[in-house]
């Protein structure tokens, strides 16, 4: 099993799960614990305390994806470096890996019509100068009937009320295109959310790949089917999850979402799509699980699928050691990438085919293959060790970067007025690989 349940229960078998007795506000007080735990593994909130000071009946978890080794104990591969090429092969493989079951079998209830309120959950509010209180964790489901494919994603959905958030859906993407269909249409659009998935579904949903049915790319990263219940041909209810919410996304309708912290920094207040829940469907004593904003956990769901595209399309050129997104960009900007050089030149190739296949990097780091990129520390000796500035310092002007990358905004004065402007975005290739006589490179061992 890879339910969230058996996760944490593996997760203490490893030495990785922080029980917290304490009752402690989900305003703040969660997320503060999570803060200092950040990186050690998973905790679980035994006594969480609501907003009216009530002690929700519901506990709460989070930090499963905040570590690498527990993430690889998890997945039972040999290596940290092993997780890139399991989410990898469950990319190239085509097997299905989803389990039809009846609607009578699934281990979840449906919550009365009457007692429907969101609130009662015990959804976090982190920081300070937050727009309320968010669901990070929440996975949405949606059919595309063209392709006949489901497809995940995470969005943060900050509460509004009793039964509807505000939900970030970012421009260009899957459920953003979605959402401009059912706008065009006058028809809301249906979808599921799911809270406190198993773990396959909580990296499909963060891993980039398109026209790829993602809940049979969530079994194939876990190695066993996904169990799913089927309410029509749109709308399914992943059977092993502990919270999942049905409803729809209205057409037209938008409203204030955020500020939020991201990886990189406070993100602004924008006009979102609204999501209404009709339905609520929960285990018995069900776990809430929250992911930390801009926490080792968000950082890694977000770069270790990127991590395995880059490794799939950089391999086309050259013989790849291994891959990191760095701790020094976010997990999203920067990557390391180390490589057994054949010829001068083919470290700008290979950093070429990660920007490729990653539009949002900024920066791309390429050096030899006895360099670990795991190791940020040396990844930054070899640049200053390795790289001549400014020959191996390759710069790319006016090309689109992350959204989420702010450096290029300035404060100009313009006829005596001050503006913010937003400048060209650029990216930085920085060859660090060998060039001259090895033997003035190595260091003592």
């Amino acid at each position: 099993m890879s339910d969230l349940r058996e996760l944490l229960h593996r997760s203490e078998q490893f030495g990785f799960l922080y029980k917290e007795s304490r009752p402690l506000s989900v305003i703040y007080e969660l997320a503060k614990v999570l803060k200092a735990r950040d990186g050690k593994g998973a905790v679980i909130f035994e006594n969480p305390v609501l907003p009216d000071g009530e002690i929700s009946k519901v506990k709460v978890a989070g930090g499963l994806m905040n570590n690498r080794s527990l993430i690889a104990g998890l997945l039972n591969v040999e290596k940290e470096e092993k997780i890139s090429a399991r989410i990898l092969e469950a990319l190239r493989g085509r097997d299905r890996m989803t389990k039809e079951i009846s609607h009578g079998r699934i281990p979840l209830e449906e919550e009365p019509s009457e007692r429907m309120d969101v609130r009662t959950l015990p959804i976090l509010k982190h920081y300070r100068g937050e727009g309320g209180r968010y669901v990070t964790s929440g996975i949405f489901i949606v059919h595309d009937k063209e392709g006949d494919f489901f497809s995940l994603s995470y969005h943060r959905m900050m509460v509004l009320g009793p039964r509807e958030f505000a939900v970030r859906a970012v421009e260009g993407r899957f459920l953003y295109k979605k959402v401009v269909e059912a706008d065009r249409s006058g028809k809301d659009l249906p979808v599921t959310v799911s809270i406190g998935s198993e773990l396959g579904l909580m990296i499909s949903a963060a891993t980039p790949a398109e026209d790829v049915d993602r809940l049979d790319l969530a079994g194939r990263i876990q190695q066993r089917p996904v169990e799913i219940a089927c309410m029509d041909e749109d709308l399914v209810i992943p059977a092993r999850s502990e919270i999942v919410l049905v409803g729809r996304i209205r057409s037209g309708v938008r409203a204030k979402e955020g500020p939020f912290y991201e990886i990189l920094g406070k993100d602004l207040v924008r006009d979102q799509p609204v999501f209404v829940v009709d339905r609520i469907f929960m285990r018995e004593d069900p776990i809430y699980y929250a992911i930390l904003p801009a926490g080792h956990e968000h950082e890694l769901l977000m770069g270790l699928p990127v991590e395995a595209k880059i490794l799939e399309e950089v391999s086309r050129y050259c013989k790849v050691k291994g891959v990191a997104m760095t701790s020094g960009g976010a997990r999203w900007v920067e990557v390391a990438i180390s490589i057994e050089k054949e010829f001068e030149g083919q470290a700008v190739l290979a950093a070429l085919a990660a920007i490729n296949a990653h539009r949002s990097l900024k920066r791309v780091i390429v050096v030899d293959s006895d360099v670990d990129v795991h190791d940020y520390e040396s990844v930054m000796r070899a640049v200053n060790q390795r790289a001549h500035v400014p020959d191996d310092y390759i710069f790319i002007r006016n090309a689109r970067g992350s959204s989420l990358d702010r450096s290029n905004l300035r404060y100009l004065n313009v006829e005596g007025r001050k503006l913010l402007v937003s400048l060209p975005q650029s990216k930085l290739i920085i060859d660090a690989t060998i060039k001259g006589p090895s033997d003035f490179f190595k260091l003592p061992s």
